[in-house]
């Protein structure tokens, strides 16, 4: 599967976050019709005899006699263009990769939880539940992250491994010289941490206080992160207590889903700029890519 990315554009601009560039394209794929008109959105199928487009008002199905062209190629240039040299990469990079896993069957936003200690306390941030036990976190501007970490919630020592190896490899792949990839693998399992330039790559053990019992690993911009906390009160406002959110194994509470959609929905109201109802994505039992909203998206045809 080629590479492309997710149409998300997310600025916190309310907390203090940078604005992102306003002319980035949300819509992945046009469609010609023979009529002369486009349609744009994301292709989530594309077979012998139809293309199902994926809008903001739902899924639209076009039979393949009234489609001229598909462009549905990314701009390599766009993407090499975003990443500068010791900097972390926007988040839609890092989803489209994960997008592009047929292994990752569902990817959705979670309540961030408080982090009342550690380097990356009262620093906002974006959470995402990743399959069943993994956790991605983005902190600051998702257009500029500050931080970007993964966890994992999990007792066997067989998928912590496996883990371990996944995750060091895609974040090897972000990165931007062997420097920067040597300290992410000099890096030991039992905790640590190694700074490369303006990039420091650390460790945290289940063991540490603000670990929540799930092993990780993070990459983040050292100089920036006190720029990026806010007071206690506005923090608050935006994460829950673990306990809300997970039960103590680090598993979600699966029948919180109506409180944590509510509480997203006011949460988001800080994020300018951020597009509140796209919540992530799963595939079905077919395979086919379904994005999250929180409305129930309204049927449309061509």
């Amino acid at each position: 599967m080629k590479r492309r990315f997710l149409p998300v554009l997310l600025v916190a601009a309310t907390l203090g976050l940078r604005a992102a560039d306003s002319n980035v394209n949300l819509d992945p794929d046009t469609i010609f019709m023979n009529d002369g008109t486009a349609k744009k959105g994301l292709i989530i199928r594309n077979d012998r005899t139809e293309v199902v487009l994926q809008q903001r008002m739902g899924e639209v199905i076009i039979p393949k006699s009234y489609i001229r062209r598909i462009d549905d190629e990314v701009n390599d240039v766009y993407f090499a263009d975003m990443v500068k040299p010791g900097k972390l990469p926007p988040w839609r990079m890092i989803v489209a990769d994960l997008r592009s896993d047929d292994s990752i069957r569902s990817f959705r936003q979670i309540p961030a939880t408080t982090i009342t200690n550690g380097y990356l306390r009262n620093i906002p941030y974006l959470s995402f539940r990743i399959n069943r036990r993994v956790e991605m976190n983005v902190y600051g501007n998702p257009e500029d992250p500050v931080a970007i970490e993964f966890g994992i919630y999990e007792r066997k020592a067989s998928e912590i491994t496996k883990f371990k190896k996944i995750t060091r490899t895609f974040l090897a792949g972000l990165l931007d010289n062997r420097r920067e990839i040597a300290a992410l693998y000099s890096l030991k399992d039992k905790g640590g941490e190694k700074t490369v330039g303006d990039l420091t790559f650390q460790v945290t053990p289940p063991e540490a206080p603000d670990a929540y019992g799930g092993w990780w690993i993070s990459i983040y911009e050292h100089k920036r992160l006190d720029a990026f906390r806010v007071p206690d009160a506005i923090y608050k406002n935006n994460t829950l207590p673990f306990s809300k959110v997970n039960h103590g194994n680090g598993s979600l509470r699966e029948g919180q889903g109506d409180f944590f959609d509510k509480f997203l929905q006011s949460n988001m109201t800080a994020w300018q700029g951020m597009i509140p109802d796209l919540r992530g994505f799963y595939r079905n039992k077919v395979g086919d890519l379904k994005l999250l909203f929180t409305k129930k998206p309204a049927s449309t045809h061509p």
